[in-house]
Order: C-alpha cells, then structure tokens, then sequence
C-alpha cells in the first residue's frame, strides 16, 4: 500500500484568482500524486460560509467551494482538518467543505459537527493502516465554547488509549499531527516535541507527520520508526485581511517535501520528493536532494 503525505494545504486569496482564471498551479508534481493508493494532507483553508467569521481568530484562511476543486487535482483521498483553521468560517463554512468532500468522494477527519471522531482505517489484502488526526490547544484554534465543531484535540491520555485501542485492529498507526504552536515560523520544532515524539513512538505509534509551523523542520529516525517534526506549507498564498495583506516568508516557507510511503509486510519504506513553492506554482525541487 503506498500512502502519499503532503504539507499544509491552503487554497486562500491568490489560489481562488488562479482557478477563476484556470490556471494549473500543480501541474509540475501531479504525475506524482496520482501514483499512490491515497493522498493525505493536512487542509487548512475551508470554505466561505454564509453567516459570517469567526471573529475571534485572527488571521483567517477562506477559499471558495469551486476552488476545492484544486484538490482533485491533488488526487486528495483524505483531508486531515484537525487544526488551527478548521472554525475560520463557522458552521456554514464547515458544512460547505464537507458537502463538497462527500460530492468528490474526499474523506477527512479531525473534526465533525455530527459524526464520532474515529480514526481513518485503509487496508488491502496484505496490509492495514490506521491514521489519527490531532491538534494541539496551542496552535490557538479560538473556538467558542458554545460552537457546535466537534474537534480532536490532543491529549496523551485518550490518545494513548485511542492508539492502544486501534493496534489491535491494524499493522500500522500513523499520527497526523497540528502542533508545536509556539514555533510557528521557526525552522526546528518546539525543545518538548521530540520528547513527545518519542513517548507516542514507545505508546505504538509507526510514523508521526506534523504540521503547522508552516516550514520545513527536521525529521529523525527513533526505533526505527520516522518521526516528520513540519512538512512545512505544501500550497499557501498570501493573506488578504480587512486592513491589508499578510505576505508569507518566502525563504522560510516556499520548501516542502512530499512524504511516499509504502506499507508492506515487511515493515514501513519511506521516499522523500522535496518540492518548493514559486509564486503560487508547485515545483519539483531536484537540487535539494
């Protein structure tokens, strides 16, 4: 089974541009995404809604439903929506991007208004593979209390549980994590993250792919089992607000790396493509292999 990870997904601003004038922004690495068996990334931008923002959180990541469209060309199979952004649009927001996950046949998991947060399962005949989406309280998802979002917020208890639960059930536990809030831009993760790392390693888990910083971190090899700190921002446009426009730190974000993973009997392989963002056009990155 070959599983393909990839970096924070936002379809904001200049991507909605860029799909009204049909423009192909990922052309250069879309060969590659359709040689998997699934797609899994982390989606940050969610629809517009009908009844306004969530004006508790600032800044705020919107795309438009046609723009999703993007995602197809991704050959996104899951959206992990467990984050920081997942409540920018409000309930209208939330529900026109999942009407939109279930017209395309996108699963996602993270967060729900109506369905029991449990993890995603993919399996063949050979193998099983399990994958479990959190968010950390630090990232600052601002959600009111009364917001009917259900999220998967991370707490080492339930999640030891949970993983303790599903390795009964499966050959591999993946984490899918939003974390390290308080490093966000920086170039290496939170000084608690490894020791958290490793402890969900000890616990059960087979692979650990983070997100949020919003930069490419470090990654590193424990008990044989990968651990990918940031993937850092697959797609991300600069972000128009109410008072002007928030431009990303080109040399800290325009590097990702898509994650190839083939599962087997034998154990986990792991390919790296590193990939790097110029404008809004998603490119091969050859010479940081």
């Amino acid at each position: 089974m070959k599983v393909l990870f990839i970096g924070d997904i936002s379809l904001n601003d200049g991507y909605v541009s860029s799909y009204e004038h049909r423009e192909s922004p990922f052309k250069d690495v879309k060969s590659l995404l359709q040689d998997c068996d699934i797609v899994v990334g982390n989606l940050e931008s969610m629809s517009s809604g009908n009844d306004g923002v969530n004006t508790r959180k600032h800044p705020r990541l919107a795309t438009s439903v046609s723009t999703l469209n993007y995602l197809l060309d991704l050959n996104m199979g899951l959206a992990c929506i467990a984050n920081n952004h997942v409540y920018d649009n409000l309930e209208s927001g939330f529900e026109r991007t999942v009407s939109f996950f279930n017209a395309n046949s996108i699963d996602y998991i993270g967060a729900s208004l109506d369905d029991e947060l449990l993890p995603y399962i993919i399996k063949n005949e050979n193998v099983s593979v399990a994958i479990m989406n959190y968010v950390t309280r630090d990232t600052n998802p601002c959600v009111p209390d009364d917001a009917l979002i259900k999220i998967n917020y991370f707490d080492l208890e339930e999640v030891t549980n949970q993983i303790h639960h599903i390795k009964e059930k499966v050959d591999f536990v993946i984490l899918c994590l939003h974390w390290g809030g308080n490093m966000e831009g920086s170039m290496f993760p939170d000084r608690r993250l490894p020791d958290l790392a490793h402890k969900l390693i000890d616990i059960g888990a087979d692979l650990i792919i983070g997100h949020h910083s919003h930069t490419l971190q470090p990654c590193e090899k424990y008990k044989g089992k990968y651990i990918f700190y940031s993937l850092g921002n697959f797609c991300f446009s600069d972000i128009k607000t109410e008072v002007g426009s928030i431009e990303l730190d080109k040399k800290r974000t325009s590097k990702s790396m898509i994650v190839s993973t083939e599962f087997s009997t034998n154990g986990i392989s792991i390919d790296l493509f590193p990939i790097k963002q110029v404008g809004l056009n998603i490119l091969r990155d050859n010479k940081s292999l």
